[in-house]
C-alpha cells in the first residue's frame, strides 16, 4: 500500500530545536520536509530570574501545574534538585497538560490532562484551599488560573519561557507556499504563519488540536483537518489521511 505522504512536500514551522523529531517522523513516511521555523523559544524578559526564584521554593506549594513541554524542560531540573536534596516531606504534587509534558518532567505526575488542553486540566482539578504554582509561557491566557482560583486555590503564575515570532527569508517563503501540506503544531505557530504569509497557505492545512484550529481560523487560515489527538504522530496521520482521501 502506497504511503500517502510519500513524495509530498510538508511544511513544519516549529522552533529549530523542536523540529528534529517531527522531521524524522515525516521522513520515515517518505515526505519531503520544508523546514520554515517561525517561532523561537527564549528566556523570559527578565532572563528567567522570577521563574528560578519561585522554583527554588517549590516545596512551598501544594501543586505545581505545567502546561507545555517547554515549561516542563525548565521545571524538571528544579524538581530533580529538590528531590536529590531530600526535600520530599512537603514536596508538591505535579500536574501536566498532556503526556508529553508529563514525560518531560522526569518524575511521577499525579494528574495528566488528556486531551492535552488547559481546559481539560481545569475540569479535572479538585476544589481546594492550598497553594498552586502555575508554570506557563508568555502567551498563555488566564483561563486555567481563573478556573483554579474559582475552585478555592491560591494561584501563583510564573512565566517560564517566551515565544517569539521569526521572519522567514524569501528563499524560505516560496517553497513553503508551493508545498502540499502545512502542519500547525500550536496556536503560536498559526499566529506566526499569519504574520509571515497572511491567509495564504498550502492546499492542505493540518492542525494539532481544537485550540490551534480555533487560533488559525480566527486569523482566516483555513484548516483542512484537526488531529484526533494532540501528538506529533496523530498530526502526521491526519495529514496522511487528508492527502489519501
Amino acid at each position: 500500500m502506497t504511503e500517502p505522504l510519500s513524495g509530498r512536500s510538508v511544511v513544519i514551522t516549529r522552533s529549530t530545536e523542536q523540529n528534529a523529531s517531527l522531521r524524522t517522523l515525516l521522513e520515515a513516511r517518505g515526505a519531503r520536509v520544508v523546514e520554515v521555523p517561525l517561532i523561537a523559544i527564549e528566556e523570559p524578559d527578565d532572563e528567567g530570574r522570577a521563574r528560578d526564584e519561585v522554583l527554588q521554593r517549590i516545596h512551598e506549594f501544594d501543586w505545581v501545574l505545567v502546561t507545555s513541554t517547554n515549561g516542563a524542560d525548565r521545571v524538571a531540573p528544579f524538581v530533580a534538585a529538590a528531590m536529590a536534596a531530600g526535600d520530599t516531606g512537603s514536596f508538591p504534587l505535579l500536574a501536566a497538560v498532556g503526556g508529553a509534558t508529563a514525560n518531560s518532567l522526569g518524575t511521577t505526575v499525579a494528574m495528566v490532562a488528556e486531551p492535552a488542553r488547559a481546559s481539560v486540566l481545569a475540569g479535572m482539578f479538585p476544589a481546594g484551599s492550598g497553594r498552586v504554582l502555575l508554570v506557563q509561557g508568555n502567551l498563555a491566557d488566564d483561563e486555567l488560573s481563573v478556573a483554579l482560583t474559582e475552585k478555592g486555590w491560591q494561584v501563583t503564575r510564573v512565566v517560564a519561557y517566551r515565544t517569539t515570532h521569526l521572519r522567514p527569508t524569501r528563499e524560505m517563503m516560496l517553497p513553503a507556499l508551493a508545498a502540499d501540506v502545512l502542519l500547525l503544531a500550536s496556536g503560536s505557530a498559526a499566529g506566526a504563519w499569519h504574520d509571515a504569509f497572511g491567509t495564504s497557505a498550502p492546499p492542505v492545512v493540518v492542525s494539532i488540536g481544537p485550540s490551534t484550529t480555533k487560533a488559525a481560523e480566527r486569523l482566516g487560515i483555513p484548516v483542512t483537518v484537526t488531529a484526533g489527538e494532540q501528538t506529533l504522530e496523530a498530526l502526521i496521520q491526519a495529514a496522511a489521511n487528508s492527502i489519501g482521501a
